[in-house]
């Protein structure tokens, strides 16, 4: 659990700044299962009638834009504030991007930044955001000082985390690599297309 996870790093180092960052990843959780909501209440409209004059019923609180990129720096000064500094570096030509590539870069590198706090608090991580002509790439990079490394204690999680990752990335025909940096600490790679739309199961060539 996530308790279990941050337990050590509570009581034998930093209380106060631990209590931060578990109070930030029950944030950007309760983001996460907001997001998931919406998408659900979308999908149901889609399949049932509205009412003449074409606004369906509103719900409170979900009808918000999904974050995007522009939210990057927030997420960095909340996760920085709970612990472990983030650098945000951006390269390339800045723009606005469909929604979906927007949300999955900004979900995955949540994702990547959560593992840190939740495995290891004390690093320092750089994100690393690069906008090219026809891909948008995002790096995740802690630099190992959160003491035994994010790799072997991401072994033995579920890998729930990894597998959302990827298949978020999937899902925009994008790739996703992750693995220990030969310099020491741990990296997060994801690529886009800019032009990207959902790729229907087994239209990328693997079974859906």
């Amino acid at each position: 659990s996530i308790q279990a996870g941050l337990a050590g790093y509570v009581f034998d180092s930093a209380p106060r700044t631990a209590r931060t960052a578990l109070s930030t990843i029950q944030e950007t959780s309760a983001e996460a299962l907001d997001e998931l909501r919406r998408m659900l209440d979308l999908l149901r409209d889609t399949g049932r009638e509205r009412p003449e004059g074409g606004a369906g019923p509103q719900v409170p609180g979900r009808d918000a834009p999904m974050p995007g990129l522009s939210r990057l720096a927030e997420m960095a000064e909340r996760v920085s504030a709970a612990g472990v500094p983030v650098d945000l570096r951006i390269t390339g030509d800045a723009r606005v991007l469909a929604p979906g590539v927007e949300l999955c870069a900004y979900r995955v590198t949540q994702e990547a930044l959560t593992n840190v706090l939740k495995h290891a608090p004390g690093a320092r991580v750089t994100v690393a955001l690069d906008y090219r002509p026809a891909h948008l790439s995002v790096t995740v990079t802690d630099d190992g000082a959160g003491g035994r490394p994010l790799q072997a204690k991401l072994a033995r999680g579920s890998g729930n985390g990894l597998i959302g990752m990827r298949e978020r990335a999937k899902l925009y025909g994008g790739t996703i690599s992750t693995g220990p940096c030969s310099e020491g600490g741990y990296a997060v790679c994801l690529t886009l297309p800019t032009s990207a739309r959902t790729v229907p199961p087994g239209e990328d060539g693997r079974p859906g």
